[in-house]
């Protein structure tokens, strides 16, 4: 079975680079990295992964939310938002969209498996 392909879609780098480290040590394949919802979104179309993990705040023109909407329009993938605060407006949007969970930064695997582990189980 190969393993689920995760894209990480986060624009800082470092804690992109730290997310994919994790979640490659633990198994999954997060080769995919990109820092814009734009370039998410072409991503998504071009190859789409099992699960998004979408930060809310992005550089380029689209947030995640926007990014997550574009993505959901056409590819019906199961999303889990980042955020840097727990009270953030953006988080309040992406409800709307029934993600698969919301996470407060720093990330780590542990919190994400539970949420992984219900895809494999629907």
């Amino acid at each position: 079975m190969r393993p689920l392909r995760i894209l990480i879609v986060e624009d800082e780098a470092i804690i992109a680079m730290g997310v994919q480290m994790e979640l490659e040590l633990a198994g999954y394949d997060a080769s995919q990295i990109v820092a814009t919802g734009e370039e998410a979104v072409a991503c998504v179309a071009h190859d789409p992964p099992d699960l998004v993990l979408m930060d809310n705040r992005l550089a380029g023109k689209m947030d995640g939310v926007e990014a997550a909407r574009a993505i959901l329009a056409v590819h019906p993938l199961p999303i889990i938002f980042m955020t840097g605060l727990a009270a953030d407006d953006i988080m309040q949007r992406a409800h709307d969209l029934n993600p698969l969970g919301y996470l407060i930064k720093p990330i780590r695997v542990c919190e994400i498996e539970p949420m992984i582990a219900s895809l494999i189980t629907d």
